[in-house]
Order: structure tokens, then sequence, then C-alpha cells
């Protein structure tokens, strides 16, 4: 008998996912027409610190980008605010077999320019992103194997194997469904220059560098959006994000400084939203051969010398959550036992450095993402108190994302990166990065035996077990789960998600 479901995982706590950056190399953008008079709309204002990077969600893999998609397309299925999957295109899906799902979906959807959507368009959409290796999320859906159309409202998905996590996968922006006749007649290029999709809210203008307009799409199969005009700017200098917060000229001020709260609080018209977000700062420690972190004890003294809390307190205001593992509570699999907890012996870090044959010192290179200087800056003093130099090269967002992924950064990386698949399955991170170089083959095997698992109690079990390992051995030194801090105007009313996505429909006119 088939099993109706309606959500996946239980989460009562975010995602990514994907938290890290990247940037695609694409030339999309359309610079042509101004910035919508406001004095008669309902207009939205949303203040990011870096562009989005392309207008294509399966080609993407930063979160302020799908931020910003999530408003222009729609998924099968998506997570709410609580992180429970929700239908979203789907009304229904039933689990057929151990590699069938079976999905039915809304019916009369349209697409921005009018074109109904059908089963064809997801079965265009999902195996575009599961063939072509080209697309920066291929490896999130490589494992489906084909997607059948039963009729216009009915698909089956078919996986290679048992895929536990089919419908978180199909819950992130990669999964959203594009239109394939308008596709196939403008090709990619143009499509990234007007982008169509069946959203509450349909592309605008792009102006790089400067800012995202989007504006209402009024035959949205769930009824009229709320807001005329969304406005994403660009305004990389927190500074100016929190004096445009406090002017009136923005609504929402993501990552705003720490040091700005109290004067937002007491700023008429303002105040500030602390809300848990999945990004975890964490410290990727290469194992290769020549790597003076390759030794055990130079990992663990690198873990012994970080005094996470007061990193918390004096940089952070107390916006985080110390944690030994990337899998925090709230997510399938978590280890409860690694979160909020640390480790801090700077003694024990000197000996371990002397035994590991350092007791002169040592020099450790990092690459940091420049949108964490002050965090590198206070850990590299921290290193160096234990007698570990930390050569720390900062780098600005977009390039760090081109040379993360391109596997041009030095043997240590401080990053900071989230999980959209609100899932273990995050820990497979370590070796897709290709910067640990990290070997363990029991680890392997339990990371390809969960991936695969479809009993749910075993799986998470394997999970638990994958960060015990991690949490002793050291590739990753995990640090602190950060709080979202958002200046928040007094005209809205707004709470923080925390997988960091905006929802303009969920953000209300006071």
């Amino acid at each position: 008998m088939k099993r109706v479901i309606y959500s996946f995982f239980t989460i009562v706590a975010f995602v990514i996912v994907l938290a890290a950056c990247s940037n695609n190399g694409n030339n999309e953008g359309n610079t042509n027409g101004d910035a919508k008079d406001d004095t008669d709309e309902r207009v939205l204002t949303i203040a990011n610190p870096a562009d989005i990077n392309t207008f294509d969600p399966q080609n993407n893999s930063v979160i302020t980008t799908s931020a910003v998609l999530v408003n222009v397309y729609n998924k099968l299925v998506k997570r709410d605010a609580e992180g429970h999957i929700v239908p979203d295109l789907a009304t229904t899906w039933d689990q057929v077999d151990e590699v069938t799902w079976e999905f039915e979906l809304v019916d009369g959807v349209t697409f921005h320019n009018g074109d109904a959507l059908t089963a064809e368009d997801v079965k265009f959409s999902l195996e575009r992103i599961a063939t072509d290796s080209s697309l920066l999320m291929h490896g999130t859906f490589n494992k489906i194997l084909e997607v059948n159309v039963i009729n216009n409202t009915t698909v089956q998905i078919v996986t290679e194997d048992p895929d536990p996590q089919l419908l978180s996968r199909l819950s992130i922006a990669a999964a959203s469904i594009l239109p394939k006749d308008y596709f196939a007649e403008v090709g990619i290029d143009e499509f990234l220059q007007n982008p169509i999709g069946s959203g509450p809210y349909q592309y605008s203008q792009w102006l790089r560098d400067d800012r995202v307009e989007l504006v209402k799409f009024d035959e949205y199969f769930e009824g009229a959006p709320k807001w005329d005009t969304v406005r994403f700017q660009v305004v990389p200098e927190d500074s100016t994000r929190v004096s445009e917060l406090l002017t009136g000229g923005i609504d929402i001020a993501f990552n705003i400084p720490s040091s700005d709260i109290e004067r937002i609080e007491a700023n008429d018209g303002t105040h500030v939203a602390l809300e848990p977000i999945q990004r975890v700062i964490q410290l990727w420690l290469s194992t290769e051969e020549d790597a003076p972190t390759a030794d055990p004890r130079v990992r663990e003294a690198i873990e012994l010398a970080i005094d996470n809390q007061v990193i918390i307190d004096q940089i952070l205001e107390g916006n985080a959550t110390p944690t030994r593992t990337h899998v925090s509570p709230g997510n399938f699999g978590a280890d409860e036992s690694l979160y909020n907890t640390y480790l801090y012996d700077p003694d024990r870090a000197r000996e371990l450095l002397a035994e590991a044959g350092y007791a002169d010192g040592i020099t450790v290179e990092i690459s940091a993402n420049n949108y964490y200087r002050e965090i590198g800056e206070v850990v590299g003093g921290m290193l160096a108190a234990v007698g570990i130099t930390a050569d720390i090269e900062m780098i600005e967002q977009s390039q760090f994302a081109d040379r993360l992924f391109n596997h041009a950064l030095a043997e240590g990386v401080l990053v900071g990166w989230g999980n959209d698949m609100f899932d273990g399955s995050i820990l497979e991170l370590f070796r897709e990065s290709n910067v640990t170089s990290y070997s363990n083959s029991y680890v392997e095997e339990l990371l390809d035996a969960a991936a695969y698992n479809m009993d749910e109690e075993e799986r998470a079990a394997q999970y638990r077990e994958i960060q015990q390992i991690l949490a002793e051995e050291r590739p990753v030194v995990y640090l602190f789960q950060l709080r979202g801090r958002y200046g928040v105007s007094d005209r809205i009313n707004y709470t923080p998600r925390l997988d960091e996505l905006y929802y303009a429909d969920e953000i209300e006119l006071n």
C-alpha cells in the first residue's frame, strides 16, 4: 500500500545550503532600466554584503544567491520556517519502492512568461542537473537515474540506489523547476539575462554589484504576492548597511556587527533580530604528508589552543554556540554530546607540539574568507600564544570561493559552512572539499552505508559514530555555530529563518 509522506526529517532548528560561497564565473545580468519609484508601492529592501552569483539555481552553491532565487523559482517540495518539508509544486508524494518516488503536481501553475507548468518541466529540470556535470550542484543530484512522466501532473523519480535524502535534495534551491520550452527556445545565455520561473516574484533587473530587483507575479498560483517590489541591495560595508537601516533606506540589514546591536536597538524605528543559523565556523586542516598538520598531535594542539568562548563573548557578543561537530541539533543524525562544548588547554597544546618535534614552534599557512577577518585574527593570536605561527591570508569573498572550488587554498582553511540538507551527510564535506585529504577507511564505509540506509535509526547512529571519530582525529576543527544578526526596520514583521533564505511573502508590513 502506498504511503503518503508530508515530511522526511523532523527538524526543530538550519541549512544549506550550503553555506559556503562560490562564484561560477558566468556573465549574467541585465543593466537595463532604473530602480522603481517607491512612492505608491509596497517595496521591501534587503541589504546583503555580497551580490548574487547567477540566476541559474542549479549552478549555484552560495546561500546569498539562493536566498534571492527562492522567490523566483519553485521546487517540488520546500522547507517551512521550522525546517519541516512541506508541499510546493507537489501536493502529495508516495514512496513506491526503495528507488522510486511518485509526485502529484499542483494543477494550473504558470511560469512568468505564461507557459503552463507540467510534468515535462519537472523531468527536464531534474534530469538537467542529474546529468550535466558542469553544474555546481550536479553532485547532489547525480544519483537520479531518470524522471518518468506519468501524465501532465504526475512524475516518478527513479534513483540508482535507495536514497534516504531524496526529499531533502528536492527541497533545496538547486532543485528549482525551470521552463523546458522557454529554456530550449532561448538557450542558457538568454535565459540568464531574462530568467523565468513560477515563483511569487519575477525578474525585473540585475545591476551587478548594486542590486537585484524583483516584481510581483500577479498570476502566482498561491495568490497575490504581498509586495509590489522586492529589492536586494548590495552593501558590502558593515557600517553602510547599519547607516542605511538607521536612516530608513533599507528594511533588513544582514550580518550586522555585534558592536552595533545596542545602537540599532536604541534607535527609534529599528530593532535587532537574533536567530540561530546553520552556519558553523570551522578550520579545515590538511593531512597531506608534507603538511605540518599531517601530524594528529599538531591538529589536536590547534584545537586546544583556541578558546572558543572568548571569541564568542568578545567578538560575537555571545551570538554563537561552541561545537565540536558540523551536525548541530535539529539536523538528522546530530550527536548532541559534541554540541555546546569545546576543548581548551594551551599548556597541553604546547606539550603536544613538543612531542611532535616542534618545541621551537611551527608555521601553518591558513586561507581565510575575509568575511571572518576578525575571527581569523583572534584565532591567529591564540595559536601564536602556544608556538604556532599562523600565516593567514585574508581573501575577498568571491575570490575565496573561486579558489576553494579550484583547490587553490592553503593547508589550513577558515570557513563558515551551512547545511541546507538538514542532514548528517554534510560530513561528506571533508572528502568532497579536497582540502583536508583526510582518509579513514572505516569512516568511508560508514559514510557510504549511511548514504543508502533507509533505516533512519541505524543511519542516525552511523552519523553519530562518524562525528565521534572526526572529533578525535580532527581533519576539521569545529569552532561554533553562528547566530544570525539582522538589523530590522520596525515597519515590517520579520523573523529570520534558520536556513538564511528570504521568502519575501513570509515578511509582512506592520
